[in-house]
């Protein structure tokens, strides 16, 4: 049986040599790499993201990289699922994700979500969905994805009401006896705010708070020759939610005593809830190395530009990224 011409009889006195020929793995003599449009598991994730491809029932596998572990297992030819999450354990996600059938052999759909939790973090009180919907474009080995969907969050954060808070300034190891007051500033640590006992290196605070808004990502795959094949990831998110911003009004000194050797400083803060506006956007280029079926591995030089509305300027931040495949 053949790929170019189907079946193919041939008189027994002609043969020469006789091989048995796993049908999973294909070399590509020509090209020389592993042909992924043998329907590896591999084929249906970039890195971070997915594509439309589906898993082949029984074709699972799990994924190791330095911020956590994966695994994703196929009910059938067209619908699979998973569970994703850190080396903490917190946050994580449950996932699943079902690839429609086209007619169209270049063309495919996928409609897919992940259920998101914060897991022992916020006594697991955060929670959240992020569901999306993809189209690629091109084969297993070769392909590019548009990618769109919502994301939903509500912080499980404990969160502090709106209004007016006088406070005692206490030095760095004084322990503090106004166990009611909710808001402390610790002296000589200038900016750091202690909110309902944790103390956070922000006076502005949105973890508490529901967030929402749209991811959409441009993604794709090609091969480079050998057993290399090039992985690019693209991403830009817009969400809108709410966050505290707590601002020093006043600061004064009283005498504690008659005699005024002793004096006691206050400040006062205002607490206020208003709206904010956060922008991300992810460049992720890699290489993912297969030279077997069942194992692959991926370097990322990955980047992150962050930029909130209350913010002047963005933070970038670099996110490499060794990620292993394994099929199970």
């Amino acid at each position: 049986m053949t790929d170019e011409i189907g079946p193919l009889i041939i008189k027994k006195e002609q043969l020469r040599r006789l091989d048995v020929i796993k049908p999973e793995v294909k070399k590509n003599v020509e090209r020389g790499f592993l042909n992924l449009n043998d329907e590896s598991p591999f084929s249906t994730r970039y890195n971070f993201t997915t594509n439309a491809f589906p898993i082949k029932k029984g074709s699972n596998y799990a994924m190791f990289s330095l911020y956590g572990p994966e695994i994703h297992i196929a009910l059938n030819d067209r619908l699979n699922v998973g569970y994703m999450t850190t080396w903490a354990i917190s946050p994580m996600a449950l996932t699943a994700k079902y690839s429609f059938k086209s007619k169209r052999e270049k063309l495919h759909f996928g409609l897919g979500t992940l259920l998101l939790s914060s897991g022992h973090t916020q006594s697991g009180k955060g929670y959240g969905t992020l569901t999306y919907g993809c189209m690629t474009l091109g084969k297993r080995d070769k392909n590019i994805t548009l990618s769109a969907g919502y994301i939903y969050w509500q912080g499980g954060a404990k969160k502090i009401n709106p209004g007016y808070y006088t406070t005692e300034f206490m030095s760095r190891n004084e322990l503090s006896t106004y166990d009611n007051v909710p808001l402390r500033l610790r002296e000589n640590d200038y900016g750091y705010r202690a909110i309902n006992s944790t103390f956070v290196a922000d006076s502005n605070l949105s973890n508490g708070y529901l967030t929402r808004g749209i991811v959409i990502g441009l993604n794709g795959t090609m091969p480079l020759g050998g057993n290399a094949h090039f992985v690019f990831e693209t991403a830009y998110s817009q969400c809108n939610g709410s966050r505290e911003a707590i601002v020093r009004t006043e600061h004064r000194t009283e005498p504690a005593n008659a005699e005024g050797t002793w004096f006691n400083k206050y400040n006062v803060y205002k607490v206020t809830v208003e709206p904010y506006q956060s922008k991300v956007v992810m460049f992720s280029p890699g290489i993912r190395f297969q030279s077997t079926e069942n194992f692959a591995w991926q370097c990322s030089v990955s980047g992150i530009y962050i930029k909130n509305s209350h913010d002047r300027i963005g933070k970038g931040l670099p996110l490499p990224m060794i990620t292993l495949f394994k099929k199970l």
